[in-house]
């Protein structure tokens, strides 16, 4: 079986490497870096205005790149914004998709108006726009981890991360106007491997619980770990996705 893996903002393919290597032979990954990151085209590429930027635009770019999204079955492996775009696939393509495994997809379109889940997240969108691209890198960064982390980074990488960052204005405007709704996800019947972190902020965990209270045949397990459980925690989280990645394989493969 295929499992595609679908990375978060400010990140790259490359941070399955260490799972990918851990796989049996029965189960192929393909770990696509997603627009701005990594090797793909850049988001002024793109032609796309950073505030008309949504999921099926992102999708659009993979199957451009060669991935065929209505093909399965596949397994999606997503975290963070990858795991809303796992989500997004899965509503897209629901017959090619055999189950989710989703590391706190950041699907904040589900939160409620007035929640202070959803005040929480717009005023980091709100405050990066008023930014300049340093700035918001490390307000952005910082947010996921912890006050002082990006600017305790090695240069070359805060560098890199601030060229990046026209791209996760981009994610954030994907990922609040989605035009979908906790409903649409309640008819997503296939097997969900949803985690969430312990340490992680309000927004993200949030987002987890409503989508583990929604959808219909997901099972839910919180981690010791932070937002970014899939890096900083890798030798927490990897054990924990490989053993669902494994359970999504049918008896006959």
């Amino acid at each position: 079986m295929q499992c595609i893996a679908l990375h978060s903002s400010q990140s790259h393919g490359g941070q399955w490497r260490a799972l990918s290597r851990q796989l049996p032979e029965s189960l192929t990954l393909q770990a696509p870096d997603l627009i701005g990151y990594g090797a793909a085209p850049t988001f002024a590429q793109c032609h796309v205005a950073a505030a008309d930027f949504r999921l099926s635009n992102e999708l659009a770019a993979l199957e451009q790149a060669g991935l065929q999204p209505d093909c399965g079955p596949i397994v999606l492996l997503g975290h963070s914004y990858g795991g809303a775009l796992a989500l997004h696939w899965a509503r897209r393509f629901p017959q090619a998709v055999a189950a989710l495994v989703l590391y706190e997809p950041v699907a904040f379109h589900v939160l409620p108006q007035n929640h202070a889940a959803r005040v929480e997240i717009s005023a980091v969108a709100a405050a990066m726009d008023t930014m300049s691209a340093a700035d918001a890198c490390t307000h952005f960064v910082d947010y996921w981890n912890s006050p002082g982390y990006f600017n305790a980074l090695p240069a070359a990488a805060q560098t890199l991360m601030i060229i990046q960052q026209g791209k996760v204005t981009a994610d954030f405007q994907a990922l609040l106007g989605e035009p979908a709704s906790l409903d649409d996800y309640a008819k997503l019947t296939m097997p969900v491997h949803l985690f969430s972190g312990e340490q992680s902020p309000l927004s993200s965990q949030t987002v987890a619980q409503l989508l583990a209270n929604t959808l219909p045949n997901a099972t839910h397990t919180r981690v010791a770990a932070g937002h970014m459980g899939p890096i900083t925690h890798a030798r927490i989280v990897t054990p924990l996705l490989l053993e669902a990645l494994l359970t999504t394989q049918p008896s006959s493969v």
